[in-house]
């Protein structure tokens, strides 16, 4: 290799890095200024409407899916808030299992976050990390998606993505 070929290959690493982000991640910030989370770079956005993000890698199958829906119970949470949130994932997720749950430190309001381990419809075992924000009219849900192998190998950017979940309106108004 040429020193000229190693200062272009130098020199587009840092470009590319300039460009994209330090550390290879993007911010996606609500337009309605509600949420800001942090994604991969390499990974595809998509909105539908104002209230669902859709992302996903093209040749990955990592995905990254945002909705904002109306509580059909309004007003103060509740525990039975949660345990209805949680009766509705388990009935969209037939045979799975619960291999971690918890909340995000630094995170203020009623939230929290669950691993599943489950079969698709076409058999294929996935493992989803489902982070629900619930205010007092709306639920924010983000759940994040793959193959167990990819999970296992990505699990560090995952949790990056999780964890940079910010609640800039509370209301979700």
């Amino acid at each position: 290799m040429t020193r000229a070929t190693f200062l272009i290959i130098i020199l587009s690493i840092v470009l590319s890095g300039t460009a994209s982000g330090q550390d290879g991640f993007s911010k996606y910030a609500d337009p309605a200024g509600r949420f800001t989370f942090d994604y991969p770079t390499s990974m595809t956005l998509k909105t539908a409407g104002e209230n669902e993000i859709k992302i996903f890698h093209p040749g990955a199958t990592l995905r990254i899916s945002v909705f904002i829906q109306e509580r059909q119970k309004k007003g103060p949470v509740t525990a039975e808030t949660i345990a209805d949130l949680f009766r509705k994932l388990k009935q969209e997720m037939k045979n799975s299992s619960v291999l971690e749950e918890g909340k995000i430190k630094g995170l203020d309001g009623t939230q929290g976050y669950t691993i599943f381990l489950y079969k698709d419809h076409r058999g294929l075992q996935l493992v989803q990390l489902v982070q629900y924000y619930i205010a007092e009219e709306r639920v924010l849900q983000m759940v994040i998606s793959d193959r167990t192998e990819g999970f296992k190998n990505l699990e560090k950017v995952i949790r990056k993505i999780h964890n940079s979940l910010k609640i800039l309106k509370p209301s979700l108004k």
